[in-house]
C-alpha cells in the first residue's frame, strides 16, 4: 500500500517537473526570439536602414513594451518622414518611462552616457 502511494506521488511529481521544464524551455526560446528581434532592429538602425528597423521594432514592442524601443521606433519613423507616427511613438516612450532619456539606449552591448 505504501509503495503504491509512493509510486503515484512520484509519478505526479515527475509530471510536474516535466511540465515546469517544458514551460522554462518555451519561455527561454521566446525571450531569445525577442532579443534577436531587438538586435536585428538595432543593427538596421545603426546602418540607417530605418524601414527595416521599423519592421523589427514593431515586432519587438508588440511583445515587449520598452521605452528605448518606442523611442527608436519614433526616430526611425521621423527619418522616414512619417512625422505623425513618430510623435505617437515618442509619446509612448515617455508614457512608459517619464524619466526616459535617449542617452540610455544601448547599442552593440555598450551603454551611452547612462
Amino acid at each position: 500500500m505504501f509503495l503504491k502511494g509512493l509510486v503515484s506521488k512520484r509519478g505526479g511529481l515527475l509530471r510536474i517537473i516535466l511540465l515546469v521544464a517544458v514551460v522554462l524551455i518555451s519561455l527561454s526560446s521566446l525571450l531569445y526570439a525577442q532579443t534577436e528581434t531587438y538586435d536585428k532592429a538595432l543593427r538596421a538602425y545603426s546602418k540607417k536602414d530605418f524601414k527595416t528597423a521599423v519592421k523589427y521594432l514593431k515586432e519587438y514592442v508588440a511583445q515587449n513594451p520598452d521605452a528605448d524601443a518606442y523611442y527608436l521606433l519614433g526616430y526611425a519613423n521621423y527619418k522616414l518622414k512619417k512625422r505623425k507616427e513618430a510623435i505617437g511613438y515618442f509619446k509612448e516612450a515617455y508614457l512608459i518611462d517619464p524619466n526616459f532619456t535617449p542617452k540610455s539606449i544601448e547599442f552593440k552591448g555598450t551603454v551611452k552616457n547612462k
